[in-house]
């Protein structure tokens, strides 16, 4: 028997909202359980499920805490970020844009907090720029929903073999109204990056208190870019990096890749995260794409980003 995962929850609570006049997808609140089955077709391999109910051995996920406290939902541009008009300060999400890039990543959080004209509670208030645990809650939506992390065989390759970004929203990469998740441009997220040494990984605090954590996780750091394999698994204080998918370890044989996207990795002790693939990136684009190679300097017409708003 087939689930219906359109009237199934929590997935039956994604909806695409206008929020301020931006086009919005709405993400309810989910809890998570990660274990490893000892037996049945799945024995030795991580699995995950998710329920829309606190039960036994399941935690709500992170991206669905803000300052300690549990938030029922948060929303994420639907589109990748263009440049707002009038206001050439403040990022949108709208469709048949171009989008905004060759952007650095600190202008981008910048970009995303300039919509914060408003006080709290209002449509004008929360925005930010998109983090890791909330591009991780939406990952692991459609892995569970998928079957699959292959989003380029289960739904299409989106804008990944060309020359140039195209406007946002034309593309076949569109996963729950949510357009150009991978390939287009490269989008920077807030809440992963480099921790003093090149392997070591800081993180948002799992209490959505936006606090870097150094995790002290050890990232691949191969001569060679490769396809990702394994993924962390590091726990402490206030954090859990199962409720992520941060690579490692990687194989340079794209078959033997467990997550079928790729891992471009540090090349530096402060850098940034990007993820998605661009509009050069073929086969390596995906929800589990990394680009951990950059400093929150960079800039060019690969990177660009995309919003968010808790509604707080």
């Amino acid at each position: 028997m087939s689930i219906d995962f359109l009237v199934r929850k929590p997935w039956a609570g994604i909806t695409k909202v206008t929020v301020d006049g931006q086009t919005m997808v709405k993400i309810p609140k989910f809890y998570v359980r990660k274990y490893t089955p000892t037996s049945g077709s799945y024995k030795g391999n991580p699995c995950w499920e998710i329920a829309d109910n606190k039960a036994d051995g399941f935690h709500v996920h992170p991206a669905f805490m803000h300052n300690g406290v549990e938030i029922d939902y948060f929303y994420i541009g639907a589109f990748e970020a263009s440049v707002d008009a009038p206001n050439s300060a403040k990022a949108s999400s709208l469709t048949a844009k171009t989008p905004w890039v060759s952007i650095t990543y600190d202008n981008a959080i910048k970009a995303c907090a300039a919509r914060n004209t408003g006080v709290s509670g209002s449509e004008q208030y929360g925005w930010h720029l998109q983090n890791v645990w909330e591009r991780s809650a939406i990952t692991l939506f459609a892995l569970v929903e998928l079957g699959s992390p292959d989003v380029q065989t289960k739904i299409g390759a989106g804008n990944s073999s060309s020359s140039a970004a195209v406007v946002t929203g034309s593309t076949n990469a569109v996963y729950r109204d949510m357009h150009e998740l991978w390939g287009n441009v490269w989008e920077c997220v807030d809440g992963f990056r480099g921790g003093g040494v090149t392997t070591s990984a800081r993180v948002f605090d799992n209490q959505g208190n936006q606090t870097y954590i150094n995790t002290g996780a050890t990232l691949p750091t191969s001569s060679t870019d490769a396809w990702v394999k394994d993924i962390l698994t590091a726990t402490g204080t206030n954090f859990d990096l199962n409720d992520g998918f941060f690579p490692s370890s990687v194989d340079s044989t794209q078959a033997n890749g467990t997550f079928s996207d790729y891992y471009w990795y540090p090349r530096s002790s402060d850098y940034v995260a990007y993820i998605g693939g661009g509009w050069e990136t073929g086969a390596c684009c995906g929800l589990f794409s990394w680009i951990l190679s950059n400093v929150s300097a960079t800039s060019n017409t690969l990177i660009g980003f995309r919003v968010a708003k808790w509604d707080i």
